[in-house]
């Protein structure tokens, strides 16, 4: 081999060793996650040195008792922009820090709509009625906590969600007492997605009744001739067929 060619050879990295080193770095990161984080700067690959250098961030968020702000330095070394995205978001879950939502890019909105909905089971009691007015006012505030408009659509549609969601059967009736017009619909819509998700689960589990058996608990509602009707058309064009 020309000194040229053996020059290159040497200089071009071994994908399997970049793969031992990765594997290595995140078998370390249990015990070590700082060992672990830098030990991915090694990595020849740039998504997969990205990727360890991730997955080392989250290991030191759980594990150390390092700073938001100093976690939010390694994630912003990471030369993947998904990655550095995903880092912030995973930071802000882990730490429950709403203020991580800003560096995560793309992800932003995301973020702080998961960290208001992941907080609903502490503050909203299982007997929640979509129109309990004092614990509007609470998700108002609970929305500008994480960053978001208390007016933001997409709050109140995870809010109405997850309050419907815990009763049984599904009655949407309670929109119809939501003092706010533009809530009301947004409190109607969100009612009939989430009955159109639960027959998605029938559907795909194959538990939907298709020879005339009673409805299960989950899919049963209060008198609701427009989710009657969605159901209806749903037996005809995916929950029988």
């Amino acid at each position: 081999m020309s000194p040229l060619l053996l020059l290159l050879a040497c200089a071009t990295p071994d994908p399997s060793q970049d793969r031992n080193r990765y594997v290595q770095a995140l078998a370390r990161a249990a015990e070590s996650p700082r060992e672990a984080y830098w030990a991915c700067r090694d990595i020849h690959d740039s998504r997969l040195r990205a990727d360890c250098g991730l997955t080392g961030v989250e290991a030191i968020a759980r594990q150390e008792d390092e700073s938001t702000a100093a976690l939010l330095t390694r994630c912003a070394s990471l030369e993947d922009g998904l990655a550095r995205d995903e880092c912030a978001f995973q930071v802000a879950e882990i730490r429950d820090d709403a203020s991580a939502c800003g560096s995560a890019g793309r992800f932003a909105d995301d973020c702080r709509l998961h960290l208001l909905s992941a907080g609903f089971a502490t503050w909203i009691p299982r007997s929640a009625r979509a129109d309990d007015l004092a614990l509007q006012e609470k998700l108002s505030a609970r929305a500008r906590s994480v960053g978001l408009g208390p007016e933001d659509e997409r709050a109140w549609s995870a809010w109405f969600r997850w309050v419907l969601g815990m009763s049984l059967p599904l009655d949407r009736a309670v929109c119809e007492s939501v003092p706010d017009a533009s809530r009301r619909v947004a409190c109607r819509e969100t009612g009939r997605a989430l009955y159109g998700d639960r027959l998605n689960h029938a559907r795909d589990a194959g538990t939907y009744p298709c020879h005339g058996e009673p409805l299960p608990p989950d899919l049963a509602t209060t008198p609701d001739p427009e989710l009657d009707a969605l159901r209806h058309r749903r037996e005809t064009e995916d929950l029988c067929r």
